[in-house]
């Protein structure tokens, strides 16, 4: 491979590098830098499916967790803190994370304090 080349400011600091196809292949190849992506047009009107933050997906997968329990580690709260917003137990609130069959109610109260839809809390 041939050398990296640094491109300076006026003031001799480096604002960027070229580096040959190689390294950025291997750089770029398994990154998860957003930069990397395109933004993909989504035409609300033609798909109904819902659509989640990556970062709920994350900790969806990392955590092995429910939907739910994944909003709220996203929104950074704990159970008891979303047990005190709601007026219930923490008991209640790790009850609803373990629910499979969730009630809407429960389900609309946690969609306000997460601020998401409450289609995004039931993963289907």
């Amino acid at each position: 491979m041939s050398a990296i080349q640094f491109i300076t400011d006026s003031n001799g600091h480096r604002v960027s590098a070229v580096v040959p196809i190689e390294l950025f292949e291997k750089l770029t190849r398994d990154s998860d830098l957003d930069e990397l992506y395109e933004p993909v047009q989504f035409d609300d009107d033609t798909s109904p499916d819902t659509r989640y933050p990556n970062e709920v997906i994350n900790i969806l997968s990392e955590k092995n967790c429910t939907m739910q329990a994944a909003w709220r580690i996203y929104r950074g709260m704990t159970q008891k803190q979303v047990a005190d917003a709601l007026g219930i137990t923490q008991a209640t609130v790790s009850e609803f994370e373990k629910s499979e069959r969730p009630r809407r109610d429960n389900i609309e109260r946690l969609a306000k304090l997460y601020r998401c839809t409450p289609e995004q809390l039931i993963l289907e």
